[in-house]
């Protein structure tokens, strides 16, 4: 393939490699822009994505990169029609047995009072939320939340890039190479991609890539995982919102069980303290369950395994507040869905999204949990990266890649009591 000029490579075609294809060629419909993936578009990391959005964050700049790309979801739908895919304003609910301990800490009402709602009394709870136990005594809801199809939005962006000239090679990328007029890109095909700019988006795999141009990212990666059950007693209502329970807790074992846990040296984290995040919504006539309690980074793989007893595990501690859940924890109706994908991240929860140490390489990723909901914002920063635009918003500074030279940002950055993971 030979090349001409302003030919840049995205690796990886997962949503955010689309979106920054996508905002690249509208921007400049004269690129040459070739996508490079092992896989179909859309097909790992994106795949499992919980495919929802808030557009609040403790920090700043991530409440105002996530409310920036809901905005260019609508925008979307503005240029191509309601149908195009669909986005519902369904909500987040943040719950708790603790009315006093804030769920997020922020020193400003102002800003609590524009993006959140928090429901403190008893009756109203009941009313609301009947399936609930009654030691539930506060829900924080964020009002410009709900959830999207991630896979449709995609698919839209791909064909409208595809429509301005983009191109998709499948293929692994084995290796690449330096020189004078630019980039060599070698794939498992053993076909050589000529180009000038690269965009490293692979997800879990920007480490990967970037050494083998010499660099070392500061991400990790954490296998975290998510299952889809049937909910034949109808104990979630298809209208509840994405329920998060913000509360740690240590698992309700019998004592019995307890006892065989703390025997085994494989069963006793089981008796840890497990932090709060666990979420559930209703998905198709099922309901879908995820709890990022795993803090330990791994090497990704293409195929990550999952994790025993991980269903039985989030099922109990979602009965915690959902109490009729409790009926499923030995009984789980099936079928099971269990799938694993990588929360790549960097130690602060911040993306890398622009330039990196090497002339003409950028990268976009570390989206640890928030891929969907920021899609756009990304696509649309990095894309104005790789076209040298000088007028950028004013989060982008957070998220550089070489913010680390920076010792005051830094040190503001590290002062935020949350990262906001879920």
């Amino acid at each position: 393939m030979q090349k001409t000029n302003n030919t840049i490579a995205i690796i990886g075609a997962g949503i955010a490699g689309i979106a920054t294809a996508y905002y690249l060629l509208k921007k400049q419909s004269n690129l040459k822009v070739i996508l490079v993936d092992k896989n179909q578009p859309l097909s790992y990391t994106t795949s499992k994505s919980g495919e929802n959005f808030r557009d609040f964050w403790p920090q700043k700049p991530m409440t105002e990169f996530s409310s920036h790309s809901i905005e260019l979801m609508k925008d979307l739908k503005r240029e191509y029609g309601e149908d195009a895919f669909s986005m519902n304003f369904s909500g987040y609910d943040f719950v708790s047995f603790d009315v006093d301990k804030p769920i997020f800490p922020t020193n400003s009402q102002e800003v609590f009072d524009n993006v959140m709602e928090e429901i403190t009394d008893a009756e109203t709870i009941r009313s609301e939320r009947p399936y609930f136990s009654e030691k539930v005594r506060k829900i924080v809801r964020i009002k410009n939340a709900g959830n999207i199809d991630v896979y449709g939005m995609g698919m839209l962006m791909l064909s409208k890039a595809r429509d301005l000239g983009l191109q998709f090679l499948t293929g692994e990328v084995s290796d690449i190479f330096k020189n004078k007029s630019g980039f060599q890109i070698k794939l498992n095909t053993n076909e050589i991609i000529n180009v000038d700019k690269i965009v490293i988006a692979a997800g879990p795999f920007i480490g990967h890539i970037a050494k083998m141009l010499g660099m070392k990212l500061p991400i990790e990666n954490i296998l975290q995982q998510k299952f889809m059950v049937s909910d034949p007693q109808k104990i979630i209502p298809t209208n509840m919102p994405f329920t998060i329970y913000a509360d740690g807790q240590v698992l309700d074992w019998s004592e019995e069980e307890r006892t065989f846990f703390a025997s085994d040296e494989k069963y006793k984290w089981l008796l840890d303290e497990f932090p709060g995040g666990l979420h559930i919504k209703p998905e198709s006539g099922k309901i879908k369950l995820g709890w990022a309690f795993n803090t330990t980074a791994a090497q990704p793989m293409w195929e990550p395994s999952t994790l025993e007893l991980f269903p039985q595990v989030v099922l109990k501690g979602a009965s915690r507040f959902i109490p009729q859940l409790a009926d499923y924890q030995n009984n789980i109706p099936g079928p099971i869905i269990q799938y694993a994908g990588y929360y790549t991240r960097t130690k602060e929860n911040f993306p890398l999204i622009g330039a990196t140490q090497m002339p003409d390489v950028f990268v976009v990723g570390a989206l640890a949990g928030y891929g969907t909901m920021s899609a756009c914002a990304t696509g649309e920063l990095c894309a104005k990266y790789v076209l040298s635009e000088t007028k950028l918003p004013d989060y982008a500074r957070y998220f550089h890649p070489l913010r680390y030279e920076d010792s005051a940002l830094m040190n503001e950055i590290n002062d935020s009591m949350s990262d906001g993971q879920l």
